[in-house]
């Protein structure tokens, strides 16, 4: 077996529950840590999961005969899934809390020494917005300067289809569904985060 350099890699993606106005509502963030060299690997499965070639696993998508095989199939996965779940969350504050969360696990992936973060891309603006909070979380000292954060679109990187589905199965638990929630557990770490 070739010796490779060990490197963690993590994939970042999350799940929003607007709740009614007053604050109830709660942000997920999933962060998917894997070794990097093992990968290729992983997305060789993640495509197998897929209904047809070509079509991306999304969660919400899925029917629940579809989401017990997948989450199923992520809980026998090497990897480490970290969330971090922020509340109350005001309909109105969503990107207040997307800050307060993904804050929190940059710096639970640094502790991991993980040395690339994906982040999935959303807006130019947003994407602009979550490279400010990286520049912030450097500057406190929460995050190495060596961290790589960047972004990538779930149509072309496989390893995306597995923080959403995590997210999702977070949210579905919150709503009063633990099921899917269950069969990831062995990989599954939770941090609740107040929204300040």
């Amino acid at each position: 077996m070739p010796n490779h350099q060990f490197a963690l890699s993590a994939w970042v993606d999350e799940s929003v529950i607007v709740g009614p106005p007053g604050g109830t509502g709660t942000y997920t963030i999933a962060a998917v840590v894997a070794d990097t060299a093992s990968c290729g690997d992983l997305r060789r499965e993640l495509l197998g999961l897929a209904i047809k070639p070509g079509v991306r696993l999304h969660w919400r998508g899925e029917s629940v005969k579809r989401r017990d095989v997948i989450a199923a199939a992520i809980g026998q996965m090497d990897i480490a899934a970290i969330l971090t779940v922020g509340a109350p969350m005001e309909r109105s504050r969503q990107e207040r809390a997307r800050r307060c969360c993904l804050e929190q696990l940059l710096h639970e992936l640094a502790q991991l020494e993980v040395s690339e973060v994906r982040l999935e891309s959303r807006t130019a603006a947003q994407d602009r917005r979550d490279l400010q909070l990286v520049d912030s979380a450097r500057r406190k000292r929460l995050i190495p300067g060596d961290l790589l954060v960047g972004f990538a679109k779930p149509g072309g990187e496989p390893m995306l289809w597995l923080p959403d589905a995590v997210a999702g199965a977070m949210s579905s638990d919150l709503l009063g569904d633990d099921r899917w929630l269950r069969l990831m557990a062995g990989v599954v770490s939770i941090r609740r985060v107040a929204v300040r």
